[in-house]
């Protein structure tokens, strides 16, 4: 038979033991994702500022007026020019079909060539299909092969 101090001390011992269950088990890691979430909260806030802002460049940049015209000559005839050749010199474009150019040149200065890419977007509506660009035997200079297709 069980004394009735021994059935207390049990009974306490039993409520001791299930509160140091839930505090283990519930509150423990209930406080270690709040303090996560309360540390990760400004950087969530951050990004979503972050895409609201990007969301308006994107309204912005879409009212504006395109800058390509609605019959942009041929490509071919561009090329034939010989007005981008000057731009880059000792690079060979070509002209596969009429939607591409391909640019090939084994010493490049990089910068004239990001310019060069600049220009060719937003005067005929080119943009980089495929590109291999590797570093040139001196700082700042490229061999580059590049495909740009017209949208």
């Amino acid at each position: 038979m069980i004394s009735p101090r021994d059935k207390s001390i049990a009974t306490a011992g039993g409520v001791v033991v299930g509160a140091m269950l839930v505090v283990a088990l519930v509150w423990l890691p209930l406080e270690r994702l709040r303090v996560r979430l309360a540390h990760e909260l400004p950087v969530l806030r951050a990004s979503v500022e972050s895409l609201r802002h990007d969301a308006e460049e994107v309204r912005r940049v879409r009212a504006l007026p395109p800058t390509m015209p609605g019959n942009p000559p041929p490509l071919a005839g561009v090329i034939a020019s010989n007005a981008w050749g000057r731009d880059l010199p000792g690079v060979q474009i070509t002209v596969p079909d009429e939607k591409h150019v391909r640019l090939v040149g084994d010493d490049i200065a990089f910068g004239q060539l990001l310019d060069w890419l600049t220009t060719a977007q937003a005067a005929h509506g080119l943009r980089v299909e495929k590109a291999k660009i590797e570093a040139g035997a001196m700082t700042g200079r490229v061999r580059a092969d590049l495909t740009l297709a017209r949208s």
